[in-house]
């Protein structure tokens, strides 16, 4: 039993344990399983044939045999139906519906049937199954190491992203090994569970339906790698579709970017910002013109961005010619800021020593009386700058840190040439 936690950017393995009766498993899920969860069960949950195939073992002999990822005949010719479709009755006592048509996102309990098998060779984009369930002691115990290093290295690179730091090491002995093998599989099961409700249909299969049975496997995973060819020839649409896919990741305030200036003497600062405006021209952001960034544009125009999206494995770094945006755009995006935002633009000399904070809630408080019931202007040492791109370097991480690095150089001409750097 595997339990994951989703805090809105990340998963976290919460919970592994390895319990045999179902009655233990229902108190499992009850002390562990809050309002809203997904339960995926690596067994049937719904057996109506006899004999025979249902059609989602038909289906997953069809999509995901080649890989040695057929799926057993679920009927009632097995002993073991009862005990599985009990389970899954039970859960539904408990508030755990079938969750075959469940929508991306959705709130409340519901349950799937899983194939760990399929999903791996899907998640990882294997050949084949990773064969750990039969053959010698030595060779289930080489299996499980790769499967455990698959899952470390691949399941933090996957949207929604595991955050695995460790998992439970490989033992030698036979008994032990099954128990390790166990955990493995739930947390697979777990986190197919997981994508399911992160995507639905988007990036899974259903194979079936709750009436006559069914499997939930996660589609084929795309290749990590960032290939020239793939690569818009225009970095701005291309950095376009990568903030396109960081947003739909779900991945908080994705145009959070790092802004580095230099002063004239050479210092170097950062800090974090957040991007405001995308266009053919660059990237525009908000900030006082009197601020240290605002001193050191003044002083050296060049600047660096750097966005980081830790799910997606992905970075973006930026550098170009800075210049302040018009006026008029100022005004516009200043207009649509919050009325304390507006307000605290007024009541802050930025980066200028203060002697404590009780000077910015009392200019607060006086800007507030002076414009109540009034519209609040832009500050006139307050406004955008843009960036225009000299280059842009995708950052893609790969395994063994063997990572992509592909950099658009715009030529004085203002074409864009693609280079690839080593990692």
């Amino acid at each position: 039993m595997a339990a994951l936690d989703w805090d809105g950017a990340a998963l976290q393995l919460a919970k592994l344990d390895r319990l045999a009766e179902p009655k233990d498993v229902l108190h499992w899920v009850k002390a562990v399983a809050g309002g809203d969860a997904v339960i995926g069960i690596d067994a049937p949950l719904v057996i109506p044939n006899l004999t025979g195939m249902r059609v989602a073992d038909r289906l997953a002999h069809t999509l995901y045999g080649k890989y040695h990822a057929g799926a057993y005949p679920a009927s009632q010719a097995r002993r073991f139906w009862k005990r599985t479709t009990g389970f899954s009755a039970a859960l539904v006592r408990l508030g755990f519906g079938h969750g075959d048509e469940l929508a991306p996102k959705t709130p409340g309990r519901f349950q799937i049937e899983v194939h760990p098998h399929a999903a791996t060779v899907q998640l990882f984009k294997l050949d084949q199954i990773v064969k750990y369930k039969k053959g010698t002691l030595a060779a289930r115990s080489a299996e499980l190491k790769r499967l455990r290093g698959l899952m470390l290295n691949r399941l933090p690179q996957l949207v929604p992203r595991l955050a695995l730091t460790d998992l439970p090491e490989i033992p030698a002995r036979g008994k032990e090994l099954k128990a390790v093998e166990d955990q493995l599989d739930a947390i697979l099961a777990a986190y197919v569970a997981a994508h399911w409700w992160y995507w639905g249909r988007e990036r899974n299969d259903v194979l079936g339906d709750a009436k006559q049975g069914y499997i939930i496997v996660p589609h084929r995973a795309e290749a990590a790698a960032q290939n020239e060819p793939n690569l818009d020839p225009d970095p701005l649409v291309q950095f376009q579709k990568w903030f396109d896919q960081a947003q739909a990741a779900g991945i908080p305030e994705a145009n959070a970017m790092t802004l580095a200036t230099t002063s004239a003497d050479g210092q170097p600062s950062a800090r974090m910002l957040l991007l405001k405006d995308l266009s053919d021209d660059g990237f525009v952001f908000y900030t006082n013109f009197q601020s240290r960034k605002g001193r050191e544009l003044a002083a050296n125009p060049r600047a660096a961005l750097v966005f980081y999206w830790p799910s997606l494995h992905r970075q973006v770094r930026v550098t170009g010619q800075v210049s302040k945006a018009s006026r008029e755009e100022a005004d516009a995006y200043f207009a649509s800021r919050p009325r304390g935002a507006q307000l605290a633009a007024w009541a802050s000399w930025q980066s200028s020593v203060i002697p404590d904070r009780e000077l910015l809630e009392a200019r607060m408080e006086k800007l507030e009386a002076k414009y109540a019931g009034q519209p609040i202007p832009t500050p006139p040492t307050w406004g955008g700058y843009r960036l225009r791109p000299a280059t842009i370097e995708f950052w893609q991480g790969r395994e063994n840190r063997l990572h992509d690095r592909l950099r658009y150089d715009r030529s004085p001409g203002g074409v864009w040439k693609i280079e690839r750097l080593a990692p």
